[in-house]
Formats: structure tokens, C-alpha cells, sequence
């Protein structure tokens, strides 16, 4: 009887451990995501990435921005490393506004991993224009 409790014990713990692994930044470039809204993201949006392509759905239900907005993006993954990579936006899969063609010709948006906590990944979004570089922060979580 007592081989049997250790034995159910270690099972459990295996099992615990197993599903107690954490992620790490591989875990975060395929799958279905979501960046919730914050001071910086007004608006929360889904994100599905598979290999190079990820695409990008606002979620917006009262309609915040507008009929004409496009709540639908799609970009190009250039992975630089599991944890780093540049979004460039893909126009052969959308007309792109103004302000896309703008990142794009800025080589695109530099986004690299600062911590992950639970099942989301903090990062730091930068583009470089003209030798100054503006930054912003933000977080995606796997669903």
C-alpha cells in the first residue's frame, strides 16, 4: 500500500512539473496571441502568426475608429532570433496607408523581448528615423 502512495505521488509530481514548464520566446512565433489594451494600445487586438506571416485583427465593437479604418493588417516576420525580430507591413496582401509605407521604407518596427511572465511576453517596439529612435512598450499574451 505504500509503494502504491509513492508511487501515485510521483506521477503527480511528474505531471505537476510538466505542466508547470515555462515559456520561453520560441513559444511566441506561431499560434494565436492577443495584445489587451493599455495606456499605449487603445484597443485590444488579436495577433496569428504562422512562420514569416502574421496577421494582425482590432478588436474594436463600438466601432471607435471608424467604418473606413482596415482592422485588418498583415506583416512580414524577419526573424533576427527567437527573441527578436522586424515587422515589415505586407503590400501584397493590403493597400497600405501613408504611415505604414512610412515604416516599411524605415525598415520596418524592431520588437525585442524584455521578460515573460505567465503566458505573456513584455516587449520593446522600436523604429529608428532620420538617426533618432522612438520606442514603445506593450505586451502579448498566447491564447
Amino acid at each position: 500500500m505504500k509503494k502504491t502512495t509513492i508511487l501515485i505521488a510521483i506521477f503527480l509530481l511528474i505531471g505537476i512539473k510538466i505542466n508547470a514548464q515555462e515559456l520561453t520566446c520560441s513559444d511566441f512565433k506561431n499560434g494565436n496571441f492577443y495584445v489587451p489594451a493599455d495606456n499605449e494600445t487603445i484597443l485590444p487586438y488579436k495577433i496569428i502568426r504562422n512562420g514569416n506571416q502574421q496577421t494582425e485583427i482590432v478588436e474594436d465593437p463600438e466601432n471607435i475608429l471608424g467604418t473606413d479604418y482596415n482592422k485588418t493588417a498583415y506583416e512580414i516576420i524577419e526573424w533576427i532570433d527567437d527573441c527578436t525580430y522586424r515587422l515589415k507591413y505586407d503590400e501584397s496582401k493590403m493597400e497600405l496607408t501613408e504611415y505604414q509605407k512610412f515604416l516599411n521604407d524605415n525598415n520596418g518596427v524592431l520588437n525585442e523581448l524584455v521578460k515573460i511572465e505567465g503566458k505573456c511576453f513584455y516587449f520593446k517596439s522600436t523604429l529608428s528615423v532620420n538617426g533618432e529612435t522612438q520606442q514603445m512598450t506593450g505586451k502579448i499574451c498566447k491564447e
